[in-house]
């Protein structure tokens, strides 16, 4: 009877130092990161509802770490290619999940809405997916639904780009974006609206 105690205290006793170093080992931060090693990011948007998963705008994404909630480490993140298009972000493990808005229409701020979730494939790229809506009372204008690439760049530089405290004001400063034709970038995504709404 003793010995059938002693086991058991001692199998409890494992259990719980086992769970303890998982728990350990799953806490943030987690590297690799968006930051460290460069925490500008390009990210393409490839259209799911095509066969030829046509490739859409490209845009580029500064990080900054803004703090740790439990197991996970949370950023901030603010464009520096498409003016005001900002949001959050989350990183478990490799995983990541923003959220962010845009002006729609320009000028007019968080009218427009962004969700992308990626995962880190090493430490210079990420693929997942990206949605992008614009609000319209109802059920919302879908502007698209595909997968995305995320390519590491290097470092933010921009003027004003560089700190985390004067990012969201540089960007409200930047033109509005334009496609390769010249025409003004409508959202993030760089389909027009009316095109996005004609394939629905």
């Amino acid at each position: 009877m003793k010995f059938m105690q002693r086991n058991t205290i001692v199998i409890s006793m494992a259990t719980l130092a086992g769970l303890f170093s998982t728990a350990g080992n799953a806490g943030a931060p987690h590297l690799p990161d968006v930051v460290q090693y460069g925490n500008r990011w390009q990210i393409t948007f490839f259209d799911d509802s095509s066969a030829l998963h046509n490739q859409w705008a490209t845009q580029g994404i500064c990080f900054y770490a803004s703090g740790v909630v439990g197991t996970q480490q949370r950023y901030v993140w603010v464009s520096d290619t498409y003016p005001d298009w900002n949001g959050v972000a989350t990183q478990e493990g490799d995983q990541l999940f923003m959220h962010g808005d845009f002006q729609w229409p320009f000028g007019n701020r968080d009218g427009g809405h962004d969700g992308m979730e990626w995962q880190l494939t090493n430490l210079k790229e990420g693929a997942g997916h990206w949605k992008e809506w614009i609000e319209n009372g109802a059920y919302g204008i879908n502007v698209g639904f595909g997968n995305a690439r995320l390519i590491r760049s290097g470092y933010c530089q921009k003027p004003g780009f560089e700190k985390v405290d004067t990012a969201l004001d540089a960007s409200l400063k930047l033109e509005q974006a334009r496609n390769e034709d010249g025409s003004f970038m409508e959202n993030p995504m760089g389909i027009s609206v009316k095109e996005a709404q004609s394939r629905e």
